[in-house]
């Protein structure tokens, strides 16, 4: 009827209130007695604050022995115990044959020279004279001499059989900074000086203004073998070179600057770099090269590291023939 009037229905607050309350009392209730069973039982646990933290075995040999591998005991021998990195597996120094096998990508002749064959005269009379005077005699007083075209023939037997410090490469090579436009640098016995490019270009300008002045051959060729090479020094590399080889070098390099600093190179040789192993490592450190710059590039030296697919396809990228990759 339109003059009735219509009720509420009954409120349901109250009766919800009263349901939470009801489930929160049984809650805590649940949570009590669950303290009163633990709590007895951690009164009754001796707890030994003085046990060794460290396995037993940290400082003993069977910690690290090989002979019969097995996994990790429990989390903390995982932590403490850790296996003995192994030895890298080709060492580019070690023996002569790998030294002319580390060479053979920018300098084929040096394997051809070691591996067979009866070296000229010329250089037979050289290796007796280096290996039975005493090396400031010769160095010093016998190497000036010297003509220049045996002196390169000396710089690349030695680079294989008998690897100079800085001291006898300095006299080798005289102030021009290279012999026949080669440099070849073995470490560890010898290093790349910061200055070492800036004062033989200093030299030749000194040389320009001299009455006598007699053209020498640019520099084309610069090896480094297991040496450190400075951001600086390698910056400063000659713009002439056209075969550049930086092999088992201790510490990574900026090779995104070799494309502006040496745009003429057509072999490069990274072989046996450890940080170019990794396949992301490689990426990234390759994959910053401007390849393009590198027009006259045809030989591409990677033994023992990664060079990712994309990569390969960034080095051929605009060119008619594709970059034959030594590995």
């Amino acid at each position: 009827m339109l003059g009735e009037r219509r009720t509420r229905p009954p409120s349901r607050i109250t009766e919800t209130i009263h349901t939470l309350r009801g489930e929160y009392f049984r809650h805590t209730q649940n949570i009590a007695q669950k303290q009163k069973r633990v709590l007895p039982n951690l009164k009754t646990t001796s707890l030994t604050h003085n046990s060794p933290t460290l396995p037993a075995n940290l400082l003993a040999d069977s910690a690290y022995s090989t002979d019969k591998p097995r996994p990790a005991r429990d989390t903390r021998e995982a932590l403490f115990v850790s296996r003995r990195p192994d030895p890298p597996q080709h060492d580019p120094t070690t023996t002569p044959t790998q030294r002319a096998e580390a060479l053979s990508v920018v300098l084929p002749i040096v394997v051809e020279c070691h591996q067979g064959g009866v070296p000229p005269l010329t250089l037979m009379c050289l290796q007796i004279l280096i290996t039975s005077s005493f090396e400031d005699d010769f160095f010093e007083t016998i190497l000036p001499f010297i003509p220049t075209h045996l002196r390169h023939d000396l710089l690349r037997w030695t680079a294989v059989h008998y690897p100079l410090t800085n001291h006898q490469l300095h006299a080798l090579c005289g102030p021009e900074g290279h012999v026949g436009g080669e440099l070849v640098v073995i470490g560890p016995n010898a290093t790349v000086c910061e200055d070492q490019f800036k004062s033989a270009e200093q030299s030749r300008s000194a040389e320009w203004e001299s009455d006598d002045w007699r053209p020498l051959p640019p520099m084309h060729t610069f090896i480094l073998v297991s040496g450190h090479i400075g951001f600086s020094t390698l910056c400063s590399l000659p713009a002439t070179l056209t075969h550049l080889a930086l092999i088992n070098l201790p510490a990574p390099v900026s090779l995104h600057r070799l494309p502006s600093t040496c745009p003429l190179v057509e072999c490069l040789d990274l072989s046996y770099n450890t940080w170019l192993v990794a396949e992301k490592e490689a990426r990234e450190r390759l994959g910053t090269v401007k390849w393009s710059r590198w027009h006259q590039l045809h030989k591409l030296g990677f033994r023992g590291c990664q060079l990712p697919a994309d990569i390969m396809v960034e080095v051929n990228k605009g060119r008619w023939d594709d970059v034959r990759v030594v590995v």
